[in-house]
């Protein structure tokens, strides 16, 4: 081995107050620096240069410094950053540079028990920026090799901010951050996958010692262009298990983890290309099951597929709103979601499909249909109509393809303990609809799940003990499910086919419940390297599955996985946020985080059965003497059949109501209670199909007008947003209004799906003005507020509260009118109102109908967008 070369000779001064010391004792044998604060003066050859390029790239603002000659000591690392973003001095590999400024460590985390996690490095400050000088150049130093699994985490700490250099074959195992920091994990041995998944015996901690990170060299975010990728343009790609020979550059240490800044561009081998098709399974029929990423047609921003604005999202009892949907940010965004989804299924061609995390609504089943159906043919694919059910913002639904199967019968639900332990960890229900194949009447159950997520960890209890949080919650949802299954058999079909998003992996306890009860893991049939639907940390997993009956069993042609999302970049996807170098294309590559799961059946042939279909809704709850509607989805005899009545029984005595066939139909309660509701069909045959439920019916008392108090003065809904609020003190002496709050029940919801709290005061026969913030000028007189409350429509009600008491009303809370409060020539849509002079105290009741000519005018409609009443108002 040849001798280094004599060190250059520096003619730069050492400055008094920062001595020359070795990069070595700098460095020290830890994670931090014994020389932190100082100011030192080192010597060393550049062997990384990531200094900003001037164009408005700073990569790493500086460079990296290695000693010429290492010292003796094999735990003290030979290199530093020197992190010098003002200075003028530009270096380039080779050189040899004398470096003045003062020891740092830069993203050291802080708090009690925090890992080191940090780079040494040389700064300057404001007043006194690092001093550069360069001795010399043409140097050359090699990487140092290092080898992976490390012995523990801190190993490679002795190797920070030296040129270094992995000779190992290297796969791909994490994307995660790729579009938005620029960096990918790589794994040794190929992508590393969770432990409990049944593929290896590695452990979480030895996968972590035997990865590192690729980083960019830079530190923007959202580089432009992403790095690494395949191609330029949208068919560029880097995917999960793609390999590298060689990684030579800079280790660093920082954002939790040890990265490699590269120095020489890094080769891939597409190793895992992506599957143009999905995988062939046989059979007569195929299944699938796909989480389709919280597909919402009412986006973030309040808006919807259909254009509306001020929409929103329920999430069980919370109130109706925008910050409840969880998909698309906007309709661009939607668009491109919808694009990748209809792709996605589309290439899956299954005849039936089990849909996961889709908003909880038939809105959004029916657009995605339609969407499908605009692309492969009418009437290609058809929803099972399961409406909203459940307590979470998603649910759980099915498609089908009406010319390859038929429904026997209606959808059916879990009650009872099934439906309780199912339900309390995550509010999804599963759904189970009966199908047999066209032609030889094959039949089978498909029951669609979704099981709680490992996420949202809890500090106690359900905690991870190593099959990820909520293991406990799962694997009580396992055996509802089992009994679910159970009772589906006894009504006459032993053949279930269970499928969906568990949440689990092949070898933790919830897939082991299910299969104690005798069905079979279909994955399990598949290589064990393909057994997988999900990336997450960098590990791979399956938690995706389907289960087949003992007796379904033997009628599985093939099973397979669809592997388009889980392998490939999140910067793929339809989102716009953080993206800077857009690489969307409407494929079904990204379209979802998870893959899809796709089985073949080959059903035996079974005597017809076709049994009734009634779907409905029946609400919970109404208000005596308020119009209560059942809506009937679905109605459709057995084969062979007509329908011979269908009727609504009310439970409170009165007379059940015959329906032609579906529709909503209504009846008023006169008294309070709880009244059995029954919809029952019969068919000529006489088979019988029901669905029921129970209202309660509470009575409402009409509250007599109080003393003088704060009112609603005036109300504009006007062109756009232009919309706005005023309140009036009719009373003799200044209103602390931090006493009143103002609530928006938008869409006929009885929970507010906005709320306002007033503060200050107002002085007696003053107003008050609220408005939507992008509202006219003339909208907002002095002092108006700006408020979520005045984000109304025409069909939507307002309350005025005094310490939790409704004081003052505008519409009828839990009444969607349909698009406006009218009554002869009074509509509250594109019209500004204003209270009769007459009016001295405000409308205490919220629930009864709504009459906007009995206090408000004038009878003769204004002029729309009229502002000029706004901030003034007078009583007789």
């Amino acid at each position: 081995m040849q001798p280094p070369p004599p060190a250059p000779t520096c003619a730069a001064a050492i400055p008094a107050d920062a001595p020359l010391a070795a990069i070595p004792a700098v460095q020290g044998t830890g994670h931090l620096s014994p020389m932190a604060e100082q100011a030192v003066t080192v010597r060393g050859v550049v062997v990384g240069d990531f200094q900003a390029t001037g164009t408005g790239d700073p990569r790493l603002n500086g460079f990296f410094v290695q000693s010429l000659v290492p010292d003796a000591d094999p735990l003290t690392s030979e290199g530093l950053f020197v992190y010098a973003p003002a200075n003028a001095t530009r270096v380039a590999v080779g050189d040899y540079v004398q470096v003045s400024g003062t020891v740092t460590e830069f993203g050291q985390t802080a708090g009690a028990g925090a890992k080191p996690d940090s780079i040494t490095q040389i700064a300057g400050s404001s007043d006194k920026p690092v001093a550069v000088s360069i001795c010399g150049s043409g140097l050359a130093i090699a990487p140092t090799p290092i080898t992976l699994p490390v012995a523990d985490e801190s190993t490679l700490e002795r190797y920070e901010d030296m040129l270094v250099e992995i000779a190992q074959p290297l796969a791909v195992s994490e994307l995660f951050e790729l579009g938005r920091y620029g960096q990918l994990v790589l794994a040794l041995n190929g992508r590393q996958f969770n432990s409990t998944n049944g593929n290896a015996t590695a452990t979480h901690e030895q996968n972590l010692l035997a990865r590192i990170v690729l980083d960019d060299g830079g530190s923007r975010q959202n580089p432009n262009p992403i790095p690494y990728l395949s191609a330029a343009g949208t068919d560029g790609t880097r995917r999960m298990g793609d390999t590298t020979q060689k990684v030579t550059g800079i280790l660093s240490h920082n954002f939790a983890a040890y990265r490699i800044q590269p120095t020489e561009a890094t080769s891939f081998a597409q190793a895992n290309p992506r599957p143009a098709t999905a995988p062939a399974v046989g059979g007569a029929l195929k299944v699938a099951s796909l989480n389709v990423l919280n597909y919402f047609t009412t986006f973030q921003n309040g808006e919807n597929a259909a254009g509306q604005t001020g929409q929103g999202c329920t999430l069980g009892s919370e109130a109706v709103s925008a910050g409840n949907c969880r998909g698309a940010n906007n309709r661009t965004e939607f668009d491109r979601q919808q694009a990748k989804i209809v792709a996605a299924i589309a290439g899956l061609d299954a005849d039936v499909i089990g849909l996961m995390e889709i908003q909880n609504t038939d809105v959004a089943t029916d657009n995605l249909v339609a969407a499908l159906n605009a692309r492969l043919g009418a009437g290609t694919y058809a929803s099972v109509r399961s409406g909203s059910f459940g307590t979470d913002a998603i649910k759980v639904d099915i498609l089908y393809k009406p010319a390859k199967v038929q429904r026997v019968g209606g959808l059916v639900f879990p009650t009872g303990t099934d439906l309780t332990d199912y339900v309390a960890p995550s509010g999804r229900p599963p759904l189970a609809q009966r199908f047999s194949a066209v032609g030889n009447h094959g039949g089978f159950w498909f029951v669609v799940n979704h099981l709680k997520s490992k996420g949202s960890c809890p500090g106690t209890g359900d905690i991870d003990l190593g099959q990820g949080c909520f293991n406990l919650a799962r694997t009580q949802q396992a055996t509802a499910l089992n009994s679910f299954v159970a009772k589906l058999k006894a009504q006459g079909e032993a053949d279930v086919l269970m499928m969906g998003d568990f949440n689990s992996y092949l070898l933790e306890d919830p897939t082991k419940v299910l299969e104690s009860a005798g069905n079979e893991s279909l994955l399990k049939r598949m290589p064990a390297n393909d057994r997988y639907t999900y990336v997450f940390g960098g590990e791979t997993g399956a938690l995706d599955h389907a289960y087949a009956s003992g007796s379904l069993a033997t009628q599985v042609a093939g099973v397979g996985v669809w592997h388009i999302n889980a392998d490939e970049p999140t910067a793929l996807d339809y989102n716009t946020d953080f993206t800077t170098d857009d690489r969307y294309a409407p494929t079904p590559f990204r379209a979802s985080d998870h893959d899809p799961v796709l089985v073949g059946l080959n059903l035996a042939a079974d005597a017809a059965v076709t049994l009734p279909t009634l779907n409905g809704s029946i609400p919970e709850a109404v208000e005596a003497g308020d119009p209560y509607a059942v809506t009937i989805a679905e109605a459709q005899p057995g084969a062979g059949a007509t329908l011979s009545s269908l009727t609504v029984d009310w439970g409170d005595g009165s007379a059940a109501t015959t329906a032609p066939g579906t529709g909503t139909f209504t009846h008023t309660y006169a008294a309070a209670g709880s009244f059995p509701v029954v919809i029952t069909l019969t068919d000529s045959s006489g088979r019988v199909a029901t669905r029921s439920s129970t209202v309660t019916v509470s009575k409402i008392e009409f509250v007599p007008p109080g003393p003088p108090d704060l009112f609603f003065s005036e109300y504009i809904e006007g062109s756009s947003n232009n919309k706005a609020i005023e309140l009036y003190n009719p009373t003799d002496s200044t209103l602390d209004l931090s006493l009143y709050t103002i609530r928006l029940y938008a869409n006929g919801t009885r929970t507010p799906t906005s709320t306002q709290v007033l503060s200050g005061t107002l002085a007696k026969n003053k107003t008050l003005v609220l408005a939507n913030s992008s509202a006219d000028p003339e909208f907002k007189p002095a002092g108006t507020i700006i408020s979520s409350v005045v984000n109304y429509n025409g069909d939507d009600a307002l309350t005025l509260e005094k310490s939790g008491t409704v004081i003052d009303r505008f519409g009828q809370v839990g009444v969607d009118p349909g698009t406006a409060w009218t009554h002869e020539k009074i509509s509250t849509v594109n019209q500004t109102l204003r209270r009769k002079p007459e009016v001295k105290a405000g409308d205490r009741n919220p629930r009864l109908p709504f009459n906007p000519s009995e206090q408000w005018g004038p009878d003769l409609p204004l002029a729309i967008d009229t502002a000029d009443g706004l901030g003034s108002h007078t009583v007789d």
